[in-house]
């Protein structure tokens, strides 16, 4: 539960773009006949030209050419539009605004929950509006700041994406962090739960489950720590029994196959990848969350941290030569790429929504397909967090969460990405464009 002041602070600041939000929804009651320019089947992987998309009651009920609109059905022309799924983002920190400084962590970590959830809830409804209708938060957001933050979506109170969250990461002792000032390791307390042993591990997987996770993230690496075979062991058994998925922040190649022998559902990361821990990722079924940027952001974020002239030329060369090498090597081995951003930075001139979207740009630019790098975003990211069966694909019976881009995705990728028109959540519209 919220204290009385966060509750008081909750309903001051969001009350009138709440009633913005509902007052451009159509009435839930209402169908919605779409007709698009294109449609992107996530399943079979294609573009689809002038289909046509029936919604009533938050559910997509027909797809095909030329369906009948039913009487009183309000009709969008999305005609010079691309339609596809709404985005997943497998991979966000919304409770965490970050700079670019050497304390960064320690300095966003030191601002009150109140503040924290403010700014939780205008990345939300940035994301939303960015076209990301799912997201898995996986961390940094407190002690089960996230849990709260999806109620208060979950329940229409504010704007933002369907939340699947993991609650505080579980570490080795030092959190992510190899050296902190005393003042600052509060820190480690405040965002992580801390493992140590076996016994303490499944203990930190049932306190999670209490509270109501969706996935349990777990740090294998630091700087000069990792978490011991037999701790991780008891960490995926404990989840599994549960029914409950592991994902593995893991940066190194060594660290990240401890974590896929030991049985975790996917890999955060996986920066320094080696072909045999591919092969025997796609042999067991582990996925691969690639949290990189475009060529573009990159410049703005080296920028950031002081680099100039041929010194930043030559590190983003340098690093998206190594991202963009391990996205290909990973499709050649058969692992399943799924989109997630890990974009929390707080810098001027790019948003929380245009960061999150930029990670599907930046598998475009390593080789992959209009429709490949759509699917990370989609149908694999939906499969990636066990919600296929209702979203992630467009067809007969799915929940009706859909973004529609300007102009033809498949031909003008790169620009048709950021430019989007319309976002329908649930059915509803919850975004539209303002018309030029």
């Amino acid at each position: 539960m919220f204290p009385a002041f966060t509750r008081l602070f909750i309903t001051t600041v969001l009350f009138s773009s709440l009633i913005l939000t509902a007052n451009a929804q159509p009435p839930a009651s209402k169908p919605i006949l779409i007709r698009a320019g294109k449609l992107y089947d996530s399943e079979k992987n294609s573009f689809l030209s002038k289909q046509e998309i029936l919604i009533q009651d938050g559910v997509i009920r027909q797809i095909g050419p030329r369906l009948s609109a039913p009487k009183g059905a309000i009709v969008l022309d999305l005609s010079r539009h691309t339609v596809a799924p709404g985005l997943i983002d497998a991979h966000t920190h919304l409770l965490l605004n970050q700079k670019q400084t050497r304390t960064g962590m320690e300095d966003a970590s030191k601002i009150p929950a109140e503040e924290r959830m403010r700014q939780a809830l205008a990345f939300a409804k940035a994301d939303l509006e960015a076209g990301i209708t799912t997201v898995r938060d996986v961390g940094n957001s407190g002690q089960f700041l996230d849990v709260q933050l999806r109620k208060l979506l979950a329940e229409g109170k504010a704007p933002g994406p369907t939340m699947y969250v993991s609650g505080p990461i579980l570490s080795p002792p030092g959190g992510q962090f190899g050296k902190l000032a005393p003042a600052d390791t509060f820190v480690i307390k405040q965002e992580y739960r801390v493992i140590r042993g076996a016994a303490d591990a499944r203990a930190a997987v049932l306190e999670h489950l209490k509270q109501g996770v969706n996935v349990i993230k777990v740090c294998m690496n630091t700087d000069n720590r990792v978490l011991a075979p037999e701790e991780i062991k008891a960490i995926v058994a404990t989840a599994h029994e549960n029914g409950i998925p592991v994902t593995a922040h893991a940066t190194y190649d060594e660290s990240a196959r401890d974590a896929v022998l030991a049985g975790v559902d996917g890999i955060e990361h996986g920066y320094a990848l080696s072909d045999s821990t591919l092969i025997l990722m796609a042999k067991r079924g582990a996925y691969v969350v690639p949290t990189d940027v475009s060529r573009e952001k990159a410049a703005i974020m080296v920028a950031g941290i002081g680099m100039k002239g041929k010194e930043a030329e030559d590190y983003i060369a340098t690093s998206l030569n190594t991202f963009h090498d391990r996205i290909r090597r990973a499709r050649e081995k058969g692992v399943m790429i799924v989109a997630g951003s890990d974009y929390y930075f707080d810098i001027k001139g790019v948003g929380r929504g245009e960061g999150s979207v930029d990670v599907v740009l930046s598998y475009f630019e390593a080789g992959l397909s209009a429709a490949d790098a759509l699917r990370t975003a989609t149908y694999h990211a939906a499969k990636a967090l066990g919600i296929l069966t209702h979203t992630g694909i467009l067809k007969k019976g799915m929940k009706a969460d859909l973004v529609a881009f300007d102009g033809d995705l498949e031909q003008t990728f790169p620009r048709s990405l950021t430019k989007v028109k319309t976002v329908i959540k649930g059915g509803k519209m919850v975004y539209q464009a303002a018309e030029k």
